[in-house]
């Protein structure tokens, strides 16, 4: 069972939520405490409170002491188990409160003087005040019990007076603290997402250490150490990639020749299988040549060029295999930023593939739309239903899984549209297949 949240900003959320409210709670039982002792200032002031209020209906009409208390005030003083008794200087009761008809202690001086006196069995203390009237010869003497009665009447008119702006101000605390927080994440978020963009087809990008704060720009360090680890190893495998399709390449043309020379029928079959190996070292070269691309700047590239020459480079083998081709283009120029190299190899893989994949005869279409689109179309089997199927296709590595070939020209293709900041999308019709490349309106490097 997990109790912290799994995200920093939303610890740090919970740790702020937490000692707020141990802070509200503490001052809680800080008051509650005070309220409970029975020699507390706040005892004294409540008494001093209720005396006040009395103090106002005292005067003196033809030479009498006249109190007029309101009944809310006596209401409350009784509701909370308090009595309050106005004596003369004669000490003659002049009003009291139900059941009170003598002062709770002799009359003494004209001080005030705070008293407590022993409850019954079973009963609290009685923590009173014995006060006198300015400007009139007269005594008040008022008592509450000195347990929850006292805290009760101290609670209200605390809620009443100052208690009700502890809510705004806590939340103001809050959200302020939430704000420096984010305010002081920012850096870590930022990081995250230009990790986030960093791709390993031929980047030499890393975070950005500018504005990072010193405890966290350690950690960026290390990361963007891993990053240079990462991209030599990338780079190492990329090159032996290259020296060994290199190093094929020689042989199977040679292969290719002999085998061109001889009338057997076994001859043919090996021919065949000889081309299929020609054609997977030229994927292999096609895929170590695309981290490579941004040793030079992108340029604008027109479609129908490039697919144009992707048909004409292979054009013979198509009709040696007896199969067509077409390009479908319009008159306006369809231009897109890329590297030509890279966006020619994506086409031709494409091509490749739906030459693989025709039947006899077929028709392979190679259509550029207006929206910078490049769609390569076939009357083969189509596409396997997983393929279509994007969280089936984001878990796996693309292969074209048709029958024949290797599927490595799908791979490059997507990897070539990633780079580029675009993407394939696959599609089935009652045809055949449809691959199509889309380009961005502007050029998006992947990493």
């Amino acid at each position: 069972m997990r109790l912290l949240p799994q995200r920093i900003f939303s610890r740090l959320v919970f740790g702020l939520v937490i000692v707020s409210t141990v802070a509200i709670g503490t001052g809680a039982y800080y008051l509650y405490s005070r309220f409970h002792d029975v020699h507390s200032p706040f005892h004294e002031g409540t008494l001093q409170l209720f005396a006040k209020e009395i103090l106002k209906g005292i005067s003196v009409r033809d030479g009498k002491v006249v109190a007029t208390i309101g009944n809310d005030l006596v209401n409350e003083i009784t509701a909370d188990d308090g009595a309050f008794v106005i004596t003369d200087a004669a000490g003659n009761t002049v009003y009291a409160t139900p059941g009170q008809r003598k002062p709770f202690v002799p009359i003494d001086d004209g001080r005030y003087r705070y008293f407590v006196l022993n409850g019954k069995t079973g009963q609290p203390d009685l923590y009173g005040l014995s006060a006198p009237v300015p400007g009139v010869n007269a005594r008040l003497q008022i008592v509450f019990p000195a347990g929850t009665t006292i805290v009760e009447s101290l609670l209200h008119e605390f809620m009443k007076d100052i208690a009700w702006l502890w809510t705004p101000f806590l939340a103001a605390v809050l959200v302020v603290n939430i704000l420096l927080v984010r305010m002081v994440l920012r850096p870590l978020h930022r990081a995250v997402e230009e990790a986030r963009g960093i791709g390993p087809i031929g980047s030499n990008r890393s975070l950005s250490e500018d504005g990072v704060p010193e405890d966290l720009l350690p950690l960026v360090k290390t990361v963007n150490g891993a990053f240079s680890r990462l991209r030599e190893a990338y780079a190492e495998q990329e090159l032996f990639v290259a020296d060994m399709a290199h190093e094929l390449r020689t042989p199977l043309s040679v292969m290719k020749l002999q085998l061109a020379e001889m009338a057997s029928p076994a001859a043919r079959l090996l021919e065949r299988d000889v081309s299929d190996m020609v054609r997977l070292v030229e994927q292999l070269l096609d895929r170590a040549r695309l981290g490579r691309h941004h040793a030079t700047p992108p340029e604008p590239l027109v479609l129908q060029e490039v697919a144009r020459e992707a048909a004409v480079y292979l054009a013979p083998e198509i009709v040696r295999q007896g199969r067509r081709v077409e390009v479908a283009a319009g008159e306006a120029p369809v231009i897109c930023l890329g590297w030509r190299d890279d966006v020619f190899r994506a086409v031709r893989n494409l091509v490749e593939n739906a030459l693989w994949h025709s039947p006899p005869g077929g028709m392979i279409s190679i259509e550029v739309g207006a929206e910078r689109t490049v769609t390569v179309r076939d009357q083969g089997p189509g596409f396997p239903a997983d393929l279509l199927d994007p969280a089936s296709r984001a878990k796996r590595v693309l292969r074209s899984d048709r029958r024949g070939g290797v599927g490595l020209g799908l791979s490059i293709v997507d990897k070539t549209m990633q780079a580029h900041g675009g993407e394939l999308t696959l599609g089935n019709n009652e045809h055949g297949a449809a691959a199509a490349l889309r380009f961005p309106a502007t050029l998006v490097l992947s990493g």
